[in-house]
């Protein structure tokens, strides 16, 4: 018995340590389970702690970015909000209402404005808002938006009024924003808009037109400047030496100086004339009563003829020395009893003539009409004052030898004054970098360039009427508060339709800009016996115009455009009464105006739009008032401070 109970005793210790080992596995698993527990609920907590964290920053951003959307519109419907030095605070610990309509518990915003970049207006107008959004811990967001404030140049077509017979139709093609303060209408025959439309009135026969981008109606009206608001313009031409008096301040007839571009190359070499140091205006003004002469017109009404005594201005090209270039002599001057004699000696010997037969020849040339003169190869028309008429310009001028006055022109006959008016002085001592390139000209060039001029605003101002032509290489508004006559082309050295953002031309007309109807725009009849020849007397047979017009007192227009030819010039493949009007830029006018008829008179028009403008506007072009988007920064909170930041952005504040 004690055996047997000595074996189950030992089965018993035997079985001991195996019930502990299960107690230990089922304590270790409960420790787990319980591990398991308090991670989750720790990951939970954390995740909750995140997710807080995450609200409060989305809370941050938005209050930050919706301050910056509230102080953008309060500049554009309350300019007075902009100071013109620093910066003022539109809010201060304010508590802005999420989308919900509720207040964003937790979080107060500051919101800041001043003006910031250059404040001359040259380049444009900027602004920065600033919004700094906080919670109670100081955490926060800060932002800055830049604006700029909209130049009326970025428009390819703007209007207060359409007229009352004007529509858009007959496919017209519009490149480049739109904008009228009218109803706009189409034809039924369509037009096409391929950039942004709008209109603080409707769209009339919307159906007929095809909107790239849509359009708007309805919208706030944009206000034109007044003569009042571009007062300064004559002040910043006037430091830079640029502001001038024009003897005349009537209608486009009435014109008595003009300013023309040129460009010349400065640089020697093969380089064309497109550097920055190549560009220059000159000025030339009549004496009363020779408005025709300084317009270059043809002297009469279309359909007719003038005297040849008074065809000073257009003529053709003859030969001095039988191996010379061509020398322009205006009609006029082929009467002159010298005049034979001077082209006599450019006539070729080897030509199988005899002397006797040239002579001929060059006597039935001195006693041409005038319509003979005109039909030859290459006869043209110049503006008054070009150097083409030194014969006219030098005839019977006593500072000039009899060698000189009997001279055919060229682009080097430079004549400084002669009966009929002068070029303006632009200094007695030109840079001799000037005046080794130019040396007959020399003291008549307005450099543009700022290497040459220092003081330049990139402003030219007159008083009065004053008429444009030339080749443009600068940036440069030209202002005045009465008419601007466009002479003959006006183009930029810097093709615009290479996409090339150099050259820029604002024409700002407190009255009107008018293409004049002379003998270098229109086609002009030039023999009458029998059939009618009416031909071109420029060296185009159409107008190139490239500027961002505006016209405050009234129109764009062309100087009567309802006369004249109607299938005369050639215009791409259309005859047309002047041809083609190239007008690359954009029109911003009181009212719209007319360049031709659906007769065929005037202008056809083909315009195009500088998209340069938007971004490279000419200078201290006037600004609709509306401020746009321009630059958007994420600004560090913690070292923050708002006005070391607005005395950075603002130089001289």
């Amino acid at each position: 018995m004690n055996h047997i109970m000595s074996t189950r005793d030992s089965q018993r210790s035997a079985r001991r340590p195996r019930r502990g080992i299960a107690l230990f596995i089922a304590m270790f698993f409960v420790a787990g389970v319980g591990a398991l527990a308090l991670s989750a609920i720790y990951l939970t907590a954390n995740a909750s702690l995140l997710g807080k964290s995450y609200e409060k920053e989305d809370d941050l951003k938005y209050a930050s970015e919706a301050a910056l959307a509230i102080g953008k519109s309060e500049l554009n419907f309350n300019p007075a909000a902009l100071p013109n030095t620093s910066y003022v605070a539109l809010m201060t610990n304010k508590t802005l209402q999420a989308a919900d309509g509720q207040p964003l518990s937790g979080v107060t915003v500051n919101l800041y404005v001043g003006q910031t970049g250059s404040k001359s207006g040259q380049f444009g107008r900027f602004a920065s808002v600033v919004s700094e959004a906080r919670d109670a811990n100081g955490t926060g967001f800060v932002r800055r938006l830049e604006l700029t404030q909209e130049s009326f140049a970025k428009f390819a077509y703007w209007t207060n009024s359409e007229g009352s017979n004007i529509v858009f139709g007959g496919g017209d093609q519009l490149w480049g924003p739109v904008w009228s303060n009218d109803d706009i209408q189409i034809a039924s025959s369509g037009a096409g808009f391929h950039d942004n439309v709008g209109t603080a009135g409707t769209i009339i026969g919307a159906n007929y037109g095809t909107f790239a981008k849509g359009y708007q109606t309805k919208q706030k009206k944009i206000t034109l400047p007044t003569l009042s608001t571009l007062g300064t313009l004559s002040s910043l031409a006037a430091a830079g030496g640029m502001s001038f008096t024009a003897p005349t301040t009537g209608d486009q007839s009435t014109v008595l100086t003009r300013v023309e571009f040129v460009a010349y190359n400065m640089n020697g070499g093969t380089a064309d004339s497109t550097a920055d140091n190549d560009g220059f205006f000159k000025i030339y003004t009549a004496t009363t009563g020779n408005q025709k002469w300084l317009r270059g017109d043809w002297g009469a009404s279309y359909g007719s003829m003038p005297s040849i005594s008074s065809a000073i201005n257009c003529g053709d090209w003859h030969r001095v020395t039988p191996t010379g270039p061509l020398k322009f002599f205006p009609a006029s001057i082929h009467a002159k009893t010298w005049f034979p004699g001077v082209i006599l000696a450019g006539e070729r010997t080897d030509s199988g003539t005899t002397l006797s037969q040239r002579t001929t020849l060059a006597n039935n040339e001195g006693s041409a009409s005038l319509s003979t003169i005109m039909m030859h190869s290459g006869a043209r028309c110049y503006l008054g004052g070009d150097p083409h008429l030194a014969a006219v310009e030098r005839d019977g001028n006593a500072a000039y030898t009899t060698a000189q006055q009997q001279i055919g022109g060229d682009d080097d006959t430079f004549t400084p004054s002669d009966s009929r008016g002068a070029w303006v002085v632009a200094s007695a001592t030109p840079l001799p970098a000037i005046t080794a390139v130019r040396p007959n000209d020399a003291k008549y060039l307005f450099p543009l360039y700022r290497g040459y001029n220092s003081n330049t605003k990139g402003v030219l101002y007159f008083t009065g009427t004053v008429g444009v032509s030339g080749v443009l290489r600068g940036d440069i508004t030209l202002y005045t508060p009465k008419t601007i006559v466009v002479l003959d082309d006006l183009r930029y050295a810097n093709d615009p339709a290479k996409g090339v953002c150099v050259d820029i031309l604002g024409l700002i007309s407190g009255a009107n800009t008018v293409v004049a109807d002379n003998a270098l725009n229109s086609p002009e009849t030039v023999r009458t016996s029998g059939t009618d020849i009416v031909r071109s007397l420029d060296d185009t047979p159409n107008l190139y115009l490239h500027s961002v017009i505006m016209a405050l007192g009234n129109s764009f227009t062309v100087e009567n455009y309802d006369t004249g030819p109607t299938a005369s010039a050639p215009c791409e493949t259309t005859s047309w009464g002047r041809g083609c009007l190239y007008l690359t830029g954009g029109i911003i006018q009181q009212t719209r105006g007319a360049v031709a008829t659906l007769s065929g008179t005037g202008f056809l028009k083909r315009y195009s739009y500088d998209h340069c403008a938007v971004t490279h506007p000419p200078p201290y072009f006037p600004t609709t008032g509306r401020f746009q988007d321009n630059r958007y920064y994420e600004l560090d909170p913690v070292r923050f401070n708002v006005g070391q930041l607005f005395k950075g952005l603002s130089p001289g504040s």
